[in-house]
């Protein structure tokens, strides 16, 4: 009885009981507003919305932590071009993507403030008439030890999925 307490314990301590993952949760379209402008992106069920007044972001709550992936939306971008926005990143030098859109860019890279950790962050901005929303999301591991890399496109997925509602 007391090995399986420990066990019990020990898988609590490590995480390997904390929550679904986060991948294979349906996807569905959301709707939120920032800054007036209505938009819609898809995201896998369950994530928790938190409305700011620049800002609308969502992440898993689990176990009474947060939990990435965390995607941020804005009605503001940092640069209004692919070439722009790498003259502002010239320290990232692990780059996972980089590409233009017709309507702007994404790109995706570790983060290096914590880089070997599996810590990674995209970034979409996308174009709408005069509209600009952009999407920030970021991607660590749920467990001690967890890979993410693979995970990365399917956040730059839910970034790309972001539209202005007609």
């Amino acid at each position: 009885m007391r090995i399986a307490w420990v066990c019990v314990l020990a898988a609590a301590a490590c995480g390997t009981g904390s929550g679904d993952d986060w991948t294979k949760k349906p996807v569905k379209p959301v709707s939120a507003t920032v800054k007036g402008i209505p938009f819609t992106i898809e995201l896998p069920e369950g994530m928790r919305q938190k409305a700011e007044a620049d800002e609308v972001r969502w992440d898993f709550h689990v176990d009474g932590y947060a939990k990435t992936p965390e995607v941020t939306v804005s009605a503001a971008g940092w640069a209004d071009s692919l070439e722009k926005y790498l003259e502002t990143e010239k320290s990232v030098d692990n780059w996972l993507r980089k590409d233009s859109l017709p309507d702007g860019y994404v790109v995706s890279y570790e983060n290096s403030a914590y880089k070997g950790k599996e810590d990674y962050i995209v970034y979409v901005y996308k174009k709408a008439g005069d509209k600009v929303l952009t999407c920030s999301a970021r991607v660590t591991p749920w467990t001690r030890g967890a890979k993410t890399k693979d995970k990365v496109p399917l956040v730059e997925k839910m970034c790309l999925s972001l539209k202005p509602a007609s």
